[in-house]
């Protein structure tokens, strides 16, 4: 009984420091090669990420970071097939990547803390600003071509992310930690306009790893 009620005691000491400190930091991230992300050039993220503890385990915040998401060759090829059919238009280059400026909010759970590290789920959503970084030059061959964003190189499109990670507090206001997270931006769009009837443009994900530093305070 006396190991329960310290136990107990312990506890409640560590959600009372825990309730109310804000969490305010960095991040960076690199996308991995899979479906919808290629090999062939590096991508990466970087943002800013904040994070209200309302108690011990659970936290309320947003997130602010911009991607640099290289296509794989499949997806490129999807795309590819969305610009002949829908705008006459045509992918140049081998290498081509979208950006995204993510702006989403999230809630955060973290496990049982040991002393120094602590283990946490994270869940988000909101808006992502796409940018197709199409070729605005006209080209040879070519019918029709991208001249900004009156004609679509530009999209504010909804997405979410889920993640997990690990905090190490290095000292009671600094904590560093690795993440891994899924991202899935909903930038599908459906058409009758083109010549094959019904064109699709698929939506995106990226599945990243990366690292970050945090400070809080109370």
């Amino acid at each position: 009984m006396r190991i329960l009620a310290l136990t107990l005691a312990c506890l409640g000491l560590t959600a009372s420091v825990a309730r109310g400190t804000t969490w305010f930091g960095g991040q960076l991230q690199f996308p991995v090669p899979a479906r919808d992300i290629g090999a062939t050039q590096l991508g990466v993220g970087a943002g800013a990420t904040i994070t209200r503890m309302v108690n011990a385990h659970v936290g309320l915040g947003a997130d602010v970071a911009y991607h640099y998401w290289p296509a794989s060759p499949g997806y490129q090829a999807a795309f590819d097939r969305y610009l002949q059919t829908e705008r006459m238009e045509a992918l140049t280059g081998s290498e081509w990547a979208l950006s995204a400026l993510q702006i989403t909010g999230h809630i955060k759970l973290v496990a049982p803390a040991g002393r120094r590290c602590a283990a946490w789920v994270q869940a988000g959503g909101g808006a992502y600003h796409l940018n197709f970084n199409l070729d605005q030059r006209r080209t040879a061959d070519t019918y029709a071509w991208v001249v900004g964003p009156g004609l679509g190189n530009f999209k504010v499109s909804a997405g979410g992310y889920g993640a997990i990670g690990l905090d190490v507090h290095v000292s009671p206001p600094v904590a560093l930690g690795v993440d891994a997270t899924f991202h899935y931006v909903r930038c599908g769009e459906k058409s009758t306009w083109g010549y094959t009837g019904i064109n699709d443009l698929q939506d995106f994900s990226a599945f990243t790893v990366g690292m970050h530093a945090l400070f809080g305070w109370r």
